[in-house]
């Protein structure tokens, strides 16, 4: 059964367009290089193109507009991700995932503030542009906002899709001055992923580069959750 039941109104405005996601990673290589101050351990060999910075992706937006909206559907998306999980899950179990006496839960509460501090940004941003901002869909998790670990590797998952999807995007915007703030919330949610590959026992930067996502690859990553 699809829980609706979120602290935080996000409004219920028209839909444009589908999924949106302006956010990130999916991964590259480690750095390749000669000399003696460093070698690649990487069992990769040097001239795989994951040890190379990526290509820009495909431009699938009609303006900064549909950019923005695509991002603040993908910040729907993990705003209320965290606001389930932290809400239906025991704060103990969430804390035995990290070092003992680590703050956790605290640490989830900050990230799920941040995804709601990005939600109410971009739809400001988007209405003093003259647009129009969209709703936010219906969410459907199933047990990853009930059970620990699979919550804190959902998180992980999305906050990689995230990255991806800002790096993706941030080269299609047009208006310069929206690129500073996009690439903020792009950094700081890549401190998330960092924070939850950790959480989920795995490094938190395991390549030299990030790869970008296309609108379209992100979209079909986070329909999944998506209740149509």
């Amino acid at each position: 059964m699809t829980d609706n039941s979120d602290r935080f109104d996000l409004g219920r405005r028209p839909v444009l367009g589908g999924l949106a996601g302006v956010l990130a990673t999916g991964a590259a290589g480690s750095a390749a290089a000669g000399g003696d101050d460093y070698h690649n351990e990487s069992n990769e060999t040097a001239d795989d193109p994951v040890n190379e910075p990526p290509e820009a992706v495909p431009d699938e937006f009609e303006n900064d507009i549909a950019i923005l909206n695509y991002a603040l559907t993908l910040e729907y998306l993990e705003a209320v991700f965290y606001t389930r999980g932290i809400r239906n899950i025991d704060e103990a179990a969430l804390e035995q995932l990290g070092p003992e006496g680590a703050p956790v839960v605290n640490r989830l509460r900050v990230v799920r503030d941040h995804e709601i501090t990005h939600v109410e940004t971009l739809a400001e941003t988007i209405e003093a542009l003259g647009g129009d901002p969209v709703s936010s869909p219906e969410f459907d998790f199933g047990t990853a906002v009930r059970d620990p670990a699979e919550f804190v590797a959902t998180a992980a998952a999305l906050e990689d899709i995230g990255v991806s999807a800002y790096a993706g995007a941030a080269p299609s915007i047009e208006n310069a001055a929206l690129i500073p703030p996009a690439l903020s919330i792009h950094s700081v949610e890549a401190r998330h992923a960092s924070y939850l590959r950790e959480l989920s026992g795995e490094i938190g930067f395991p390549m030299a580069f990030d790869q970008p996502r296309s609108r379209s690859e992100v979209l079909e990553l986070a329909s999944g959750f998506i209740v149509e």
